[in-house]
């Protein structure tokens, strides 16, 4: 008995020990959850969160809406809009193949190519970029994991290649990258906006979209461009393309009393809604980026200087050797054979001879130094992106073969905007202006004029007086008549520059240009036109003048410039072609 309830008493000590145990076990389980649950909700409970946020949200980054770039009359030139991309996570993506051959239907791609992307070892890639909305509603019907769309804004322009590599292109991701675009991106460009999505368990988006409040939209660029003008321009240089062979070319009109770019065109030129398929040489806008040898289109300015030091006067009379003049070892030619000439009829007639003999009164230094103050061998101060500076070497007294050659425009590159910003001194009376690219920057109430700059005076009003006479006298009866206009007075020079090819002078490469202003007694519009390599007829009287007349007779027509007809420099101040009295072109600052 003693022994039976010693193991009965052994039992129940064992069983309580047992219950002690699971109750101590469950009790520290218990606060285990409890203090687990505490963590959880309070230590742990905006981690929690915010990892719950992230697999369930997403947050899309889209670009700013980029700010419109509208002509000075207002017509629409580049607008943002918002669009779809195709992106795709390759591991998310089951039966590659399968999904590649659909998508490459859906977005009219090459099977490969998206068969490539989705092979990609990558987490994220981009399958394709601004698609239609057709495109993007089949993508969206096919429901296929890991291929998601995103959304965000491109850029348009309403008139294809009308001035494509002057108003340059944004990228993808809505930066300017060249042109106008890049010049003035900070202005064009707004702030961020951020979209928050839900997202389903396989990462798809669901339509419930969230915006934070957004920063205003970049601001509205008014250009100084006049879209008409601009159209005609082109159209005209395709014309002169095809008559001539030639390789490029390039025409900058501006008006010559605030520097207003009125039209700038090239070609061959490029579509910046496709910048992505086109060469990248097409971007160059090579008014402002190539410089070459100007030729005669130099001699303006040259013996304007020689005017403006008191080194000769327009009745003074060189002999022009009748065509072949020997200067140290080398000799200098004129096109046709000249005698006795006049300052006056050296320019008329485009003489090398003379320009190189008035360059020999004026002297080497000034030459250079008046050069340079014209602005030649520095950039316009434009501000567009990529101008080259050109180049002006300086010379020596004795160095008389370099000085008769930059005389008659050889040694020394100029860009078609230095030539253009230099004639406009030439023509407005003596001052120098900066070509304006924009008249205004417009965001939502708040408008900042971009006024026209107007530096010193570089040439003195008589000499700029005499030398306008003279190139009226060129258009009139020099070699300039291709030119003319039949209702309005041109003033203009031609140019016809050999190319320096493997270090001397082509015999049959040119860059053949003009420079011209109408109306030549009080001129509005100011134009140079380059053409590179022209073939069969290779001079700037021949190929680059008529292109200038065709564009000028557009624009004095269709911009209501008054008949001049028989009136001489001194015959007033007459509406410009803005039809305000006394402004130019832009009728004002903008």
């Amino acid at each position: 008995m003693p022994r039976q309830r010693r193991v009965r008493r052994g039992g129940a000590l064992l069983h309580r020990r047992r219950l002690v145990v699971v109750a101590g076990v469950a009790v520290a389980g218990y606060a285990a959850l409890v203090a687990r649950a505490v963590q959880l909700h309070t230590i742990d409970a905006t981690w929690l969160r915010e990892l719950a946020d992230d697999q369930h949200y997403a947050t899309i980054h889209l670009q700013p809406m980029r700010g419109a770039l509208v002509d000075r009359t207002g017509e629409l030139l580049a607008m943002s809009a918002n669009v779809e991309s195709v992106a795709a996570a390759p591991r998310d993506v089951p039966q590659l193949a399968s999904a590649a051959a659909l998508l490459a239907r859906a977005l009219g791609l090459e099977r490969r190519q998206v068969a490539r992307r989705l092979g990609s070892s990558s987490s994220f890639v981009w399958i394709k970029r601004w698609v239609t909305p057709r495109e993007a509603e089949r993508v969206r019907r096919l429901g296929l994991d890991g291929v998601t769309l995103h959304p965000e804004r491109k850029r348009f322009y309403p008139n294809r290649d009308l001035a494509g590599p002057y108003l340059g292109f944004a990228g993808h991701d809505g930066v300017g990258l060249s042109g106008i675009e890049l010049a003035y991106d900070p202005g064009l460009r707004g702030a961020a906006v951020s979209l928050r999505t839900a997202r389903d368990g396989r990462g798809r988006g669901l339509p419930n979209v969230t915006a934070a409040a957004p920063d205003p939209a970049g601001g509205r660029l008014v250009l100084a461009l006049d879209a008409r003008l601009q159209h005609h321009a082109e159209r005209a240089l395709d014309r002169a393309l095809l008559r001539t062979r030639a390789r490029h070319a390039t025409l900058l009109a501006l008006d010559p009393q605030t520097g207003d770019v009125l039209a700038l065109a090239e070609r061959p030129a490029f579509d910046p809604n496709r910048f992505w398929e086109e060469e990248p040489a097409r971007f160059r806008t090579r008014a402002f980026t190539d410089a070459f040898e100007p030729g005669s289109t130099l001699k303006p300015f040259v013996i304007a200087l020689a005017l403006e030091a008191g080194a000769v006067r327009p009745s003074d009379r060189f002999d022009c050797e009748n065509g072949a003049w020997r200067v140290r070892d080398r000799t200098i030619r004129d096109y046709r054979p000249h005698g006795v000439l006049s300052v006056h009829d050296i320019l008329r007639l485009s003489s090398n001879i003379g320009a190189a003999k008035v360059a020999e009164r004026l002297g080497s230094a000034k030459l250079v130094e008046g050069l340079r103050r014209l602005g030649f061998g520095s950039r316009t101060g434009s501000g567009y992106p990529g101008e080259a500076r050109g180049v002006v070497r300086s010379l020596r007294e004795r160095q008389a073969v370099e000085r008769a050659n930059l005389a008659f425009g050889q040694g020394l590159a100029v860009t078609a905007a230095q030539l253009a910003t230099a004639g406009a001194a030439l023509v407005n009376g003596g001052w120098r202006v900066q070509p304006r690219l924009a008249l205004r920057l417009e965001r939502g109430e708040e408008i900042l004029p971009l006024p026209p700059v107007r530096g010193e005076r570089v040439i003195s009003e008589r000499a700029a007086e005499s030398v306008l006479e003279m190139m009226r006298a060129a258009v009139a009866s020099g070699t300039g008549r291709a030119a003319a206009l039949p209702r309005h007075v041109v003033a203009g020079k031609t140019g016809t520059a050999q190319k320096v090819i493997g270090g001397s002078y082509s015999q049959d490469r040119t860059v053949a240009s003009f420079l011209g202003v109408v109306p030549a007694h009080d001129p509005r519009l100011l134009m140079v036109v380059v053409l590179d390599e022209p073939q069969g007829l290779r001079t700037g009287g021949a190929v680059a003048a008529p292109v200038f007349r065709e564009v000028a007779a557009f624009a004095v027509e269709q911009l209501a410039l008054p008949e001049t007809t028989g009136r001489g420099l001194s015959g007033g101040t007459g509406p410009g072609l803005s039809g305000r009295t006394g402004r130019g072109l832009s009728g004002g600052t903008g």
